[in-house]
């Protein structure tokens, strides 16, 4: 019970922050996204997904890595899929140490490189989300599309991340899609983006 009141209450908030967004932005591109909300196992967070993408969850590995987070993807695609995904790691995930570990190692190649033939990484911008702090990351690489094998086909991917600090653990909010449909759907992300919310 405590649970669906908390979402409908972080639900409730994230109506009123949509709606004065669009209201001081009047001019920005109409989105026709149907979205339903989504509230994660015991309240780590909620937000608004469209109803016509594909959700999927590996609930064994969440309680086991303890990372909770849901994968959506677009019914539409360009070689490679358009994603969505949306993390919790909790402080005792078994991947990074803290949100600056995970900024640190998704910044850079692992070279620590911010830009070759095949990959080019934008600086981590400090921005908010909602009256959050949060960090933005943006970055374009060449992924391989049949990496077992000798082919050397590829398609062009650009990624954005918002990585929000959390008292116990932090959140990731990743999109990745072709080059070619990324500015297509990333109102869907930012739409995601403005109606999240989790715990401070």
């Amino acid at each position: 019970m405590l649970t669906v009141l908390f979402c409908l209450s972080q639900r409730a908030i994230a109506d009123v922050r949509r709606d004065l967004a669009a209201i001081a932005d009047p001019v920005q591109k109409r989105d026709t996204t149907t979205y339903v909300p989504y509230c994660m196992d015991s309240s780590y967070f909620s937000c608004d997904v469209p109803s016509d993408w594909s959700l999927s969850r590996e609930e064994e590995k969440d309680k086991e890595y303890r990372i909770f987070e849901i994968f959506l993807s677009a019914p539409e695609s360009d070689k490679v899929s358009v994603e969505i995904r949306v993390s919790y790691y909790a402080a005792d995930n078994e991947d990074f140490v803290d949100y600056s570990d995970f900024i640190e190692r998704n910044s850079t190649n692992i070279l620590g490189e911010t830009q070759n033939a095949r990959e080019k990484y934008e600086p981590v911008m400090q921005t908010l989300l909602g009256k959050r702090t949060a960090f933005e990351l943006v970055r374009e690489r060449m992924e391989y599309l049949h990496p077992e094998t000798k082919s050397d086909e590829s398609a062009e991917l650009k990624e954005k991340l918002f990585v929000l600090p959390a008292i116990d653990g932090f959140y990731v909010l990743h999109y990745a899609a072709p080059q070619s449909l990324f500015a297509k759907y990333l109102p869907v992300f930012d739409h995601i983006s403005r109606s999240f919310t989790g715990r401070l």
